[in-house]
């Protein structure tokens, strides 16, 4: 009998950490979605008021530590190297973040297709849609995290004790 009650216990805790890491999958999101939008409005910073290039643009990214959960800006260049595509850097890059949900990243790739490409005002311009398009994302990754979040961790904690239950 005991057995079973260690084992009822052991099964509503599993369903509990099963539903709060879903609920820390969210937060994620809505995170990385946060650090993307800032790498936006910190590069309007660089290129409009600083007038840096895109290696500039780079090695301040690289330095800000609102940014650090953002490991692809790492492998990005600080200076311009014969031979190197600076577009084809940042793609490569980008594609081994692991940890920026698709949507994001489709942003990001069209973000580093623009760099250097035109004059600060285009560029500039560019990217005030592209924070537009990100400020609707982080408006629907907030609601899910308000929505599905709750109910993670209630139907985790819920399947735990149901599990318990079945075993008693």
């Amino acid at each position: 009998m005991i057995f079973r009650v260690a084992a009822a216990l052991i099964f509503t805790a599993v369903g509990a950490v099963i539903g709060f890491s879903l609920t820390d999958r969210l937060r994620s999101a809505k995170k990385s979605c946060n650090s993307v939008e800032h790498l936006l409005r910190r590069s309007i910073y660089i290129i409009g008021i600083r007038r840096e290039d895109v290696y500039g643009l780079c090695r301040n990214l690289k330095g800000d530590v609102n940014l650090k959960c953002l490991k692809f800006l790492q492998k990005l260049p600080y200076e311009y190297r014969t031979g190197e595509d600076f577009h084809t850097i940042w793609r490569e890059s980008l594609d081994s973040e692991k940890n920026i949900c698709s949507e994001e990243k489709e942003i990001l790739y069209r973000f580093g297709e623009i760099l250097g490409r035109s004059d600060s005002v285009s560029q500039i311009s560019q990217i005030n849609g592209f924070l537009k398009e990100l400020e609707q994302l982080s408006e629907l990754r907030r609601q899910e995290l308000l929505k599905k979040g709750r109910l993670y961790q209630g139907a985790g904690v819920l399947f735990g004790i149901m599990a318990g239950i079945l075993v008693l």
